[in-house]
């Protein structure tokens, strides 16, 4: 019975790069995952994971915060550790050579970026000892970077994929990429071999197309995910959205391939994803969720500390005490802060009302607007006491960690979040987004068609 331990998005920040500051301080307060804190938390789970009895462990991507040398070579020196315990496989993603041009180093008040950065083509030759060295088949790309096969076990192996470029300047592979891959499929088929993917990007959105629809998934990502499933890859492990993840996609020639979206090892809820491959080459998935770290030399409960720093960013986006600084922290949250905060005069009150309000202040306001008929007053009154800005936290969170926490469309909580959610589309009736939206929160409550958790597929 073959056990493998998927990880994905370290993100590692190398704390030479500067941990202070007013625009460190935008900068790390602006992200779900850790920056300082990157370095102990991986420690930390490298530990668990290398005492675990998981027979390989796999990186799906972005190992770096932006493809700085530094950061590459202190996270390379971690591998190398894990190593000496661990079978370790890793695929590299834009993160890791810096797609945006745009390295940084923070000192006080001041920016700068002076900062080496690793090219794309230079990748597959420093991370050559976990992966491509103990290779049966590789394919460099246009761009420099790798894909390969790794044989596992006997009857299973491992497809790591660098799906960077596709020769249009988005994710996903070019028709000579592809071809090799369609290769290496009909010849694990005919080895009588079960093949595991491993990528960067989706190949499909989950919860929603508004969530990890876009840039998030593969160009034209319909026709890569039939054609990877028409050449027989079932199974499929990502990254690159932050959130943990089971969805499925069907060809139109009805066959099915399964991805597991990881979410990132270095923010809430710092998750491992622990799969057995069973006799009948079914998988089986439990993602477990890192417990604690040292931080500075102390023991820390990572659950604890991963959630205050992610409910920090909402925190402080609403905390934004005027139009300068509501452009700035918009900034920092890549949104067009310039074009956003001159509505500071509606957007600030809106979110003192967020922050402070509660369910019988908001159903008070809804009757002022004549839509309070869209709410049920039971639940309502049920909930009254409850702050709006719990259900933002506690929503959020669960687009995150896979709805830890799930609820049956029959539970109170579930509709009465709903008839909230479906206002807007009461409002905008031939708006899709809206629709689209209560789709994504659905799936957000309930938790999808899988066990985001623990399943077998």
């Amino acid at each position: 019975m073959l056990k493998l331990t998927f990880i994905a998005d370290t993100h590692y920040y190398s704390k030479s790069l500067g941990t202070c500051g007013r625009q460190y301080f935008l900068r790390s307060g602006s992200d779900q995952k850790c920056l300082a804190e990157s370095g102990d938390i991986i420690d930390s789970a490298f530990e668990l994971i290398g005492e675990s009895d998981a027979d390989a462990v796999m990186i799906a991507g972005d190992l770096t915060n932006d493809g700085e040398v530094v950061c590459h070579k202190e996270f390379r020196s971690k591998l190398y550790k894990l190593k000496k315990k661990k079978k370790v496989f890793v695929v590299t993603a834009t993160h890791d050579w810096c797609c945006d041009g745009n390295p940084r180093r923070f000192n006080g008040s001041i920016v700068t970026h002076d900062v080496d950065t690793m090219k794309s083509h230079e990748l597959a030759d420093f991370y050559k000892d976990f992966g491509l060295s103990d290779s049966i088949s590789s394919y460099i790309t246009h761009i420099g970077t790798c894909s390969y096969v790794i044989q596992l076990s006997e009857k299973v192996r491992l497809l790591a994929l660098n799906d960077d470029k596709n020769g249009n300047d988005h994710a996903g592979f070019t028709e000579e990429h592809f071809s090799w891959i369609e290769e290496q499929l009909r010849l694990a088929q005919a080895d009588g071999c079960l093949v595991i993917g491993m990528m960067h990007h989706l190949l499909m959105p989950h919860i929603s197309p508004l969530i990890t629809g876009g840039s998030t998934c593969v160009e034209n990502r319909e026709y890569v995910a039939s054609r990877l499933a028409d050449a027989g890859l079932r199974y499929m492990f990502v990254g690159h959205s932050h959130i943990q993840s089971t969805a499925d996609f069907k060809s139109k020639n009805g066959n099915v391939i399964t991805e597991i979206n990881i979410g990132s090892l270095t923010g809430y809820p710092a998750p491992i994803v622990n799969v057995t491959v069973n006799d009948d080459m079914t998988l089986s998935y439990e993602v477990e969720h890192l417990r604690k770290f040292k931080l500075d030399g102390k023991i820390t409960d990572a659950q604890i500390f991963l959630k205050n720093h992610f409910l920090a960013l909402i925190k402080r986006l609403l905390d934004s005490p005027n139009k300068d600084e509501l452009r700035d922290r918009l900034d920092a949250l890549q949104l067009d802060g310039k074009k956003i905060s001159p509505l500071a005069p509606v957007i600030l009150p809106l979110f003192k009302f967020i922050k402070t309000a509660d369910v019988s202040q908001a159903y008070r306001k809804l009757r002022l607007l004549g839509l309070a008929k869209f709410v049920d007053k039971d639940l309502a009154i049920k909930f009254k006491n409850k702050k709006i800005i719990d259900f933002v936290n506690e929503i959020t969170l669960s687009l995150f960690d896979g709805s830890v926490k799930k609820y049956t469309r029959e539970d109170d909580y579930y509709r009465f979040v709903m008839s909230f959610i479906s206002i807007p589309s009461k409002i905008m009736k031939n708006n899709l987004d809206t629709k689209k939206l209560i789709f994504a929160i659905d799936a957000i409550l309930t938790g999808g068609k899988f066990d985001n958790q623990k399943d077998t597929i």
